[in-house]
């Protein structure tokens, strides 16, 4: 049996998470695929759920990330780890909150990077529709505590050297 093409795995995870959903859930949801990852955000991409493939770890990290400015980032983390004793109750105890860069932060779980398969798209669904479920309504509630100017911050980020030699430049978060 020819294994499952990264492509076709991801839209299925895509397809599974939003039949998952209820009708007001699946409103204003955006969603896209890049390669090996999977976005869905409501208001900012900012504040995304992600379904991500590492090969090099062998892990696919299912979670809701906050990938703005540090200030953004860190408030948003600070808001929802009130919320972590819930959060962990209705996903698990293995899901963490954590620092993930020197700017993002991100509340996030992981399971095996088996060979791809039908089987597996729906587990990856399953949690992925579960984070939204558990998570979504907090970060609605919270979402006037974080103030509207903190999202708009530029951020410093360092590009790859095979795109600009690795040097730091400034970029906006819009």
């Amino acid at each position: 049996m020819a294994q499952m093409r990264v492509s076709e795995f991801m839209a299925l995870v895509q397809e599974g998470t939003l039949a998952r959903l209820s009708d007001g859930l699946r409103e204003g949801l955006t969603s896209r695929i890049r390669s090996v990852w999977l976005q869905m955000h409501y208001h900012s991409p900012k504040v995304h759920y992600e379904a991500w493939l590492t090969r090099k770890t062998g892990r696919i990290e299912i979670g809701l990330h906050f990938e703005g400015a540090r200030e953004f980032s860190y408030r948003w983390a600070e808001l929802m780890a009130a919320h972590m004793p819930e959060i962990q109750d209705r996903l698990g105890p293995e899901v963490e909150l954590e620092e993930w860069t020197q700017s993002w932060a991100r509340i996030h779980q992981s399971l095996p990077y088996d060979p791809l398969s039908e089987e597996l798209a729906e587990e990856v669904a399953d949690r992925l529709a579960d984070t939204i479920i558990a998570c979504q309504p907090i970060v609605e509630a919270e979402r006037e505590n974080v103030q509207p100017d903190l999202e708009h911050l530029a951020t410093v980020r360092r590009v790859p050297a095979r795109f600009g030699r690795g040097r730091t430049r400034a970029r906006r978060n819009v």
